[in-house]
């Protein structure tokens, strides 16, 4: 083998120039194609700020990128790649998002539908862009023209007149208004805790459902019996209400002759209590008396008792006062 210093140099040239080549075309192709990717298209009312080399994102994650921004008849088609593994389904929808205050945007896709994307293409239906300032402008120069600008300076007057009196009670409103929203800020975390125990009641309340409603249930039996208690009591008022009624009209009709048994009935009792004395010592006297009577017919169908003279008179004493003995 011939030394390196021994080679033709022109040949060698051109073998180094072949290389330089083949090396710019494969840095080439290597920066062009997307290994792992797939290419899409999605057709815009207009590009909204969109440029080449934002980001497409996939429910918040970036998956992919977008590669082209080119016009087709009056819209806008935009070519991005993404990730082979993320699926389009045949509803899939996009939009253009606003990324940061700067100007940054990114294309956001929402896969839908099932199967897969007819022509890996969006249609303009289902794609959509922020508002657009020039649109708000050309709908609102109609209205801007049927103003009258005399009417609208003078209105404006009105309204700097009415600021500029009220100016001292704007300031300390607009002052509260702050002091409020500090409140609101200092207790955003008492706020947080105060929902997140309302979400933890209504979470009870919904586990509890079923016995809450079994308690319902009870409730309207409670309900029931109290409804026919009350019903018992209203019918036993009024019939008593009735009695009441009955036991008038009966003293009321009985009246003229109660009124002359009462009064003798007084007159019974005025007496008793007259003749009461009396009828103590006759209970006192007859006592002793009974007593005897009931010891001396004790001892069979005799009597015995021990009578002096003359409690009964001799036989010939009755003979004589009749006229004669038989």
């Amino acid at each position: 083998m011939k030394p390196v210093n021994e080679w033709n140099s022109f040949r060698i040239g051109l073998i180094g120039i072949g290389v330089g080549l083949l090396v710019a075309v494969g840095v080439i192709v290597m920066s062009t194609t997307n290994f792992g990717t797939k290419e899409y298209t999605a057709v815009l009312e207009h590009t909204a700020g969109l440029r080449s080399g934002e980001d497409v994102q996939v429910h918040g994650v970036v998956k992919g990128e977008v590669t082209g921004v080119d016009l087709e008849d009056d819209h806008v088609v935009v070519t991005f790649v993404l990730e082979s593994d993320i699926d389009l389904g045949s509803r899939t929808e996009a939009s253009v998002k606003v990324a940061t205050l700067l100007g940054t945007h990114y294309l956001e896709l929402e896969p839908l539908g099932g199967g897969t994307l007819a022509g890996d293409r969006i249609p303009l239906d289902r794609t959509e862009v922020p508002y657009n300032l020039q649109d708000v402008l050309e709908s609102g120069a109609g209205a801007l023209d049927e103003l009258d600008p005399e009417l609208l300076a003078d209105a404006l007057t009105s309204m700097a007149d009415t600021l500029g009196a009220s100016s001292d009670e704007i300031g300390p409103a607009l002052k509260g208004v702050a002091r409020l929203s500090e409140v609101v800020a200092n207790r955003s975390d008492q706020a947080g805790d105060l929902l997140e125990s309302a979400r933890n009641v209504s979470d009870q309340l919904s586990d509890s459902s079923a016995d809450i409603v079994e308690l319902m249930s009870q409730t309207n039996l409670v309900v029931s019996e109290i409804t026919a208690r009350r019903d018992a009591i209203h019918r036993l008022l009024v019939e008593t209400t009735g009695l009441s009624r009955a036991l008038t009209e009966i003293v009321d009709s009985t009246k003229g002759d109660l009124k002359p048994a009462l009064e003798d009935l007084n007159d019974v009792l005025a007496m008793l209590n007259r003749e009461d004395e009396t009828l103590t010592r006759v209970l006192d006297v007859m006592g002793p008396a009974v007593r005897y009577v009931a010891n001396a017919s004790g001892h069979g169908p005799w009597v015995d008792l021990f009578i002096q003279e003359p409690a009964l008179p001799p036989d010939d004493a009755m003979c004589g006062s009749r006229g004669g003995c038989r």
